[in-house]
């Protein structure tokens, strides 16, 4: 009588991500990003993101719809890479550290995760300078949640009078934009730019935060 063994899935062999796998979806996401960020909503071409994924192009529109649609699944994506520096932004609220610590640690914790997502600064960039769903979409998304995080904190700074600005919000504005800069000029790949990376997330922890607090 034969021995029957439990089936086991075949490995993959290299090539093209089989449709529908997470696999494919990460590819797709992945290089989605990288042209968006690159090439702004209106340069990108699906058929160029799908080459670099190694999918059909055919599969994208099956998977995810529409360029918009793909676009605002990127956006989601990097919320979602945001959201652990937010939820740690918003625990600084109630914390029992002096007020200036806590301004402080929140924004090392905006700039830090701005840095290790540095491709949003491009699509911040993008998206904001457009009119319509594209803007509001990314405002909503991402700028709003971190507003939402952040302006206790420099209303508390605003208050104790070690805030540099009189505007909460204005400030928050401006540490973004020294962040956006430097980010977009990092070169795009490989070992040298994650190192370049590691720098600079360095050098703006330490040199932004004075641009807009008093030193205590």
């Amino acid at each position: 009588m034969p021995i029957l063994h439990p089936s086991v899935p075949a490995l993959r062999k290299r090539g093209r991500p089989v449709k529908g796998s997470p696999l494919a979806r990460d590819a797709v996401l992945g290089a989605a990003m990288e042209h968006f960020a690159r090439s702004g909503f209106e340069g990108t071409v699906l058929r160029d993101i799908a080459q670099d994924a190694g999918v059909d192009a055919a599969l994208i529109c099956h998977q995810f719809g529409s360029k918009l649609d793909l676009w605002k699944i990127v956006v989601d994506e990097i919320a979602g890479r945001l959201g652990t520096a937010r939820q740690a932004i918003l625990d600084l609220h109630d914390c029992d550290q002096p007020s200036n610590v806590r301004v402080r640690a929140g924004l090392s914790n905006f700039i830090v995760a701005n840095c290790n997502v540095p491709e949003f600064a491009n699509f911040l960039s993008d998206g904001i300078s457009s009119v319509g769903e594209r803007r509001d979409y990314i405002m909503h998304s991402i700028w709003d949640p971190y507003q939402e995080a952040m302006l206790p904190l420099l209303r508390e700074a605003q208050t104790e009078g070690f805030l540099r600005q009189g505007n909460p919000e204005l400030t928050l504005m401006m540490v973004m934009g020294a962040i956006m800069l430097p980010l977009m000029m990092i070169r795009p790949a490989g070992a040298e730019s994650l190192q370049e990376l590691a720098a600079l997330k360095v050098r703006l922890v330490r040199n932004v935060i004075p641009m807009f607090l008093h030193t205590a």
